[in-house]
């Protein structure tokens, strides 16, 4: 009986011990997927600055799973990315492209996670993976220049932010460059 007993306490010890162990490699998996800092980086250059980035839609947890942490991204700008010039010229007309492309479905959708304002959409908070960009921030804004900021919706971030090259069209793409640029500039 008391034999039964030890081997009884040591088949728990063990099973709490690997059960243990399995959290503790998953933990460290984890961490080490979401080690990237949240800066932009270009190849080619030593800048590097810190910045908000974009996100896109949740998915939710499997029950009992917790969710990745996708707070910290990097934009790995290729070398040249920031020095593309756009060939759209920004026009009136061009605006209200690249403004009906943010807006629609099944196009840009930049709405969903940045809002009609270009501050982030509240109502849709809670669903997104973390906080998006802010594109109202003159300081931000002004430090991208339009090459980098087509790059990024273009590329956009892994389960994060979708990339517009799949739905837009480079010319579309660049609309949607002209038009976010007017989110950062004062109101009259």
């Amino acid at each position: 009986m008391f034999m039964t007993l030890r081997l009884t306490a040591l088949a728990l010890l063990v099973a709490a011990t690997f059960l243990f162990v399995s959290a503790l490699k998953i933990e460290s998996t984890s961490s080490a997927q979401n080690a990237n800092s949240s800066i932009t980086q270009n190849a080619n250059s030593s800048r590097t600055t810190n910045k908000n980035q974009n996100d896109s839609r949740s998915i939710a947890p499997s029950a009992g799973q917790p969710q990745p942490d996708f707070a910290k991204n990097t934009w790995e700008l290729p070398a040249d990315a920031d020095k593309t010039p756009n060939p759209v010229p920004s026009s009136a007309e061009s605006i209200a492209k690249g403004k009906e492309l943010y807006m629609e479905k099944t196009k840009g959708n930049c709405v969903f996670c940045h809002g009609d304002t270009g501050s982030g959409n509240e109502a849709n908070l809670p669903r997104l993976r973390r906080k998006p960009a802010d594109l109202t921030r003159k300081e931000r804004m002004a430090a991208m220049t339009d090459g980098e900021l087509f790059w990024k919706i273009s590329k956009g971030i892994k389960d994060i932010m979708p990339a517009g090259e799949k739905r837009m069209s480079e010319e579309e793409r660049w609309h949607v460059v002209n038009y976010i640029r007017t989110l950062s500039q004062d109101k009259q």
